[in-house]
């Protein structure tokens, strides 16, 4: 079934008004041609006249009889009364159109909802409705700016709030939705949603797959929390459900495609890799957390991030989360007051192989782009300026300068659409288990039943596979003699890296709970069949 593409348009009355006036001249024309044929003088005064009752449907008489009327007039009757029809349905639809779609959804199956309208909701719907996908989006907001946008493609709103069960049930969350993604005006509310969905009971789909709850969270440590601890992700019932950021998920693929620029540029491995970070502090935070797990690319020698910020509390916060930091990454924090006259005595002398920039809105994030490609104080080789939306701003080219957009790099995640990353990750995960012995593959877990973090786990090694790759084709062959050994050490970095960056540390006995691992050490002080490892990691990405 499907739902209507458009409600009224902004054509329909223009196009309806000129009908109007098109059957009103057939009429008109139809009267004077039937007061000829009675030998009548025409009066064109007689004749408007005459013309407007057409809209009665009344006959014309010419002294007490009835002529014949001109095929014009019966054209003009039947056209004016069409035009009523026209007008009286579109009317109705355009009063009663959310509870006609409300009405129609119950037999749609496999839609999104939208539940409230935090983070990038009303882009996300508009994206999912562009690839052909039905759509519900609940919202409080009856006067949203976005509303009329978001009908004109279909898009069902259910007005109330996206706590409410009975809001919930109309937009068919709890019946056939595939996907249901809480968002709300805050992390309260929205985990609320979706605690809210999780006790519906759903029936599965035939083929056994349960609803996705993707749930939108902003806050760093309430994500992490979450995905630890909380039974809505650890012991879903008919639902299966993700905590998720929009901004981190685009992160993923903003930092892998910054690390494969550096990943051209050999001289990384031999001097180390040096990053620039200024920043509002909460993206600065993400930013430095998926940067350090992933862009581990220059051997033994951890990358160094110099880090502008407004506030210099954020250096203890961030070490005091990652107490293993000097084994990944230097980090230097400075603290910056004014970001459009970026550091520049701090600053002074140094040179960067990227710097990353990211403020409130485009302009000043262009503004501060610009300034740091031209500074006289500091050398950076390559800038990313990183907006929201997509650019409104079209700039000339230039090859130092990337401008990457939050909303389009989230719309390549599996979380919000694209499966291929995913099925990466399965595949990496069933090649891992096909390794195991068969005492280990007895208590290993299926790609589907492991937790979040082993899931994000596998698609990091993924990507990190193409970072890899581009080493490796980069490279000369008198080079790639030593290659392997050097890769596996960027493995062994970048693997110790993502667990330093969840709070890990090094230490024995292996802890789970206190976040404690034998393996969190140098390379050089691992054992040769951990060494090995990393070495057949990097065959398999090299197809070796």
């Amino acid at each position: 079934m499907h739902l209507p593409t458009k409600v009224p348009q902004k054509k329909f009355w223009p196009l309806l008004i000129a009908l109007w006036g098109v059957f009103l001249a057939i009429g008109a024309y139809g009267w004077h041609r039937t007061l000829e044929a009675a030998h009548v003088k025409p009066d064109w005064k007689l004749v408007v006249d005459q013309s407007i009752h057409l809209v009665k449907g009344e006959d014309f008489t010419v002294f007490g009889e009835v002529h014949d009327n001109h095929l014009a007039l019966t054209i003009s009757r039947w056209g004016i009364k069409a035009i009523l029809a026209a007008a009286f349905l579109q009317s109705g639809f355009w009063i009663f159109r959310r509870q006609i779609r409300q009405f129609s959804f119950r037999k749609v199956s496999g839609h999104v909802v939208f539940a409230g309208f935090g983070m990038n909701n009303p882009d996300l719907a508009l994206a999912a409705s562009a690839k052909g996908q039905k759509v519900a989006i609940i919202g409080d907001d009856a006067q949203h700016p976005r509303l009329g946008e978001l009908e004109q493609v279909g898009i069902l709103f259910v007005a109330g709030s996206p706590v409410d069960p009975l809001k919930l049930k109309a937009a068919g969350a709890e019946r056939s939705a595939q996907v249901v993604v809480a968002a709300a005006s805050g992390d309260d509310e929205t985990i609320s949603s979706a605690e809210t969905i999780a006790a519906m009971t759903r029936p599965e789909s035939l083929n056994g797959d349960k609803g996705q709850i993707l749930v939108c969270i902003e806050s760093l440590e309430i994500r992490e929390l979450l995905n630890q601890r909380w039974k809505l992700v650890v012991h879903p019932s008919t639902w299966q459900a993700r905590v998720v950021s929009f901004e981190a998920a685009a992160l993923r693929h903003i930092v892998g495609d910054a690390a494969r620029d550096l990943a051209l540029n050999p001289d990384i491995a031999a001097r180390g890799l040096r990053i620039l970070v200024i920043a509002d502090e909460s993206f600065a935070r993400d930013f430095l957390k998926t940067a350090i797990a992933f862009i581990q690319i220059s051997g033994s020698r951890p990358p160094e991030y110099v880090v502008a910020v407004r506030d210099a509390k954020m250096e203890k916060t961030f070490r005091t989360l990652h107490p293993a930091l000097d084994l990944v990454a230097k980090v230097e924090f400075i603290e910056e007051d004014d970001f459009l006259v970026p550091a520049s005595t701090a600053l002074a002398g140094q040179n960067f192989d990227l710097a990353v920039v990211k403020l409130a809105d485009e302009t000043s994030t262009l503004e501060l782009a610009d300034k740091v490609l031209c500074s006289p104080q500091f050398n950076a080789q390559r800038v990313r300026a990183i907006v929201l939306h997509p650019p409104k701003t079209q700039l000339i080219d230039e090859p130092r300068l990337k401008i990457a957009s939050i909303f389009e790099m989230g719309l390549k995640s599996p979380e919000f659409g694209d499966l291929e990353l995913e099925r990466q990750a399965r595949e990496n995960h069933a090649a891992y288990l096909a390794g195991l012995s068969p005492e280990e593959r007895a208590k290993a877990q299926e790609y589907d039943a492991l937790g979040e973090a082993f899931k994000e786990s596998n698609r990091w090694a993924v990507l990190h596979r193409q970072i890899k790759k581009t080493i490796w084709d980069a490279a000369p062959e008198s080079a790639r003699a030593g290659l392997i050994e050097q890769l596996a050490i960027c493995e062994h970095q970048r693997w110790m890296a993502e667990k330093v960056m969840n709070g890990w540390r090094g230490g024995k006995p292996r802890d789970n709970t206190r976040r404690i691992h034998p393996d969190i050490a140098p390379f050089m002080e691992l054992s040769e069949a951990i060494k090995e490892k990393d070495r057949v990691q990097v065959r398999k990405a090299l197809g070796l």
